[in-house]
């Protein structure tokens, strides 16, 4: 069985086509680069909107992007800063080699706002919440 594509999804994939072609080659790095790192943002309206959002924070490039951006995750409640830190702890191999009975006990939340908030941007977009880090 052949999938055919509707003509509103043609229609959608040509009128993209059409809003990158006419972005600065710099702009359209930075969606490139944006679309590999990211899963929430699809269309061209949240690209501008986005891109906007992030010249606030001194992030114009594609590599500055790539430089800064630490990952995103779905929602924005309390609770993410406590999953963006215990990951990050993770990554950096800071939990290595605590023993499992007080990585467990960690507050993850407390170690962001203790020593990660003020290395890190936090952007809330469109209900979920971006980490850039911050230099």
């Amino acid at each position: 069985m052949t999938a055919t594509l509707t003509p509103q999804f043609i229609k959608a994939r040509e009128d993209f086509a059409n809003w990158y072609d006419n972005k600065p080659e710099e702009i359209q790095e930075l969606i490139d680069e944006i679309a590999d790192r990211t899963s929430f943002i699809i269309d061209e309206d949240e690209y501008d909107e986005f891109i906007e959002v992030l010249s606030d924070y001194g992030i114009t490039t594609a590599e500055q992007f790539e430089d800064r951006f630490r990952g995103e995750w779905e929602g924005y409640g309390e609770d993410i800063y406590a999953k963006f830190a215990e990951e990050w702890c993770d990554d950096t191999g800071l939990n290595a080699d605590v023993p499992d009975l007080f990585v467990h006990a960690i507050d993850y939340g407390q170690v962001y706002y203790q020593s990660l908030q003020y290395d890190f941007n936090d952007v809330d977009f469109r209900g979920n919440r971006y980490f850039f880090y911050n230099y």
